[in-house]
């Protein structure tokens, strides 16, 4: 049996033990109890009242089964994540996916849906209206926004600080996969490192826009490594966010 997705964010779910044979053990309301194998599952949504038991995310953790902690209203409040699965590694998964005839046109919405969410969150930042000119074009509007505030064009600045990011975050995608013939041209057009790196290479409109200064060409490297530097935790934070996010689409479909 492969393992599934455990939804526990809605329903009759109280409880989440572990019983002795080291099954998932789910109590619910006017129900008979669940026992479900701890293989037999790829992670787990849950709600932030669900009663978890200590020994259940210790295995959880440590089977490599990561938890998704649902507010009530219905926004991610966090995740817990363990040890990763040898046999659900980022290089297996991107092997199955990259194997299937379906991935092209599931990737092409997950990319698009997620540059469409990307986008909205720095124009937030950024204080641009997301009016629907904005949402169509929002480097568009980025820049615009960047040109006013600035009293000078930030392309050269954001490209230099794209850069950064987008070498950090080719990194590691290469620890994570170990592969490079899955990241870059595993076929023609196909290029997870320039597709991703697009992605990251957003958030750096959040940083040009609310920069104290910009440099004069010459000091440009020097800035945007400062800058860069300046924002480290922020720039991990976001890399996290969209490896976890890339790594849970593969884990949808292809675990």
């Amino acid at each position: 049996m492969n393992a599934m997705p455990l939804y526990l964010h809605h329903g009759s779910a109280q409880r989440l033990d572990l019983d002795a044979a080291q099954r998932l053990h789910i109590e619910r309301k006017d129900l008979p109890a669940r026992r479900i194998p701890l293989h037999h599952v790829s992670r787990i949504v849950c709600s932030s009242s669900l009663d978890i038991s200590a020994r259940a995310l210790m295995a959880c953790l440590q089977g490599g089964i990561p938890l998704s902690i649902i507010g009530s209203d219905g926004q991610t409040l966090g995740w817990c994540l363990g040890t990763r699965r040898k046999e659900t590694s980022l290089r297996q998964l991107l092997t199955h996916a990259l194997d299937d005839p379906t991935w092209a046109s599931l990737y092409g919405v997950w990319l698009t849906q997620h540059h469409a969410a990307t986008a909205a969150q720095v124009l937030l930042l950024c204080g641009v209206p997301s009016t629907p000119a904005a949402r169509h074009s929002p480097r568009a509007a980025l820049c615009n926004a960047h040109f006013l505030k600035h009293q000078q064009g930030c392309a050269h600045h954001l490209h230099a600080l794209s850069l950064l990011a987008q070498h950090e975050l080719a990194a590691q995608l290469m620890h994570e996969s170990s592969d490079p013939a899955l990241l870059a041209w595993h076929r023609p057009g196909l290029n997870l490192i320039s597709d991703l790196g697009q992605l990251i290479s957003l958030h750096a409109h959040t940083d040009v826009h609310h920069a104290p200064r910009l440099a004069p060409p010459e000091q440009l490297t020097r800035w945007s490594v400062a800058l860069y530097e300046r924002q480290a935790a922020h720039w991990q934070q976001r890399m996290s966010q969209l490896l976890f996010a890339f790594e849970q689409f593969l884990r949808t479909h292809w675990l």
